[in-house]
């Protein structure tokens, strides 16, 4: 039986939109990074930096500063514990991989994040 319960329509054209356990916490978890710091309604604090950054040159602050944000984000979450983060800078995409456990039953997971850079027209 599900420990956790919740719906998404991210990728779905029809019911069922529910999700239950580590698959609930990893929507929810991309849910928290995709959307910008400040971004929410009445909820300032809720969101990422991850995208503030995207455009900034990449050197080791840059990534410690990807790094502690993911740390912040998935620390915040008593449904699973982070294992270990791992940042690469791609030519147009900035790659994370978070390795994560799930706390109900100890299960462990990658959640990966691959935030394109957007280039304007020049």
């Amino acid at each position: 039986m599900a420990t956790f319960i919740g719906f998404s329509t991210d990728k779905k054209k029809k019911p069922p939109f529910t999700l239950t356990d580590l698959d609930l916490v990893k929507q929810d978890l991309l849910n928290h990074f995709l959307t910008r710091k400040g971004e929410r309604v009445m909820r300032p604090n809720f969101g990422s930096i991850i995208h503030d950054v995207l455009m900034e040159p990449f050197d080791n602050l840059t990534r410690q500063d990807v790094e502690d944000e993911c740390r912040e984000i998935v620390g915040n979450d008593p449904r699973v514990e982070l294992l270990d983060v791992i940042v690469e800078n791609q030519e147009h995409l900035l790659k994370v991989e978070l390795y994560l456990q799930y706390n109900v039953d100890q299960s462990k997971d990658v959640l990966e994040l691959r935030l394109e850079r957007e280039f304007g027209d020049t």
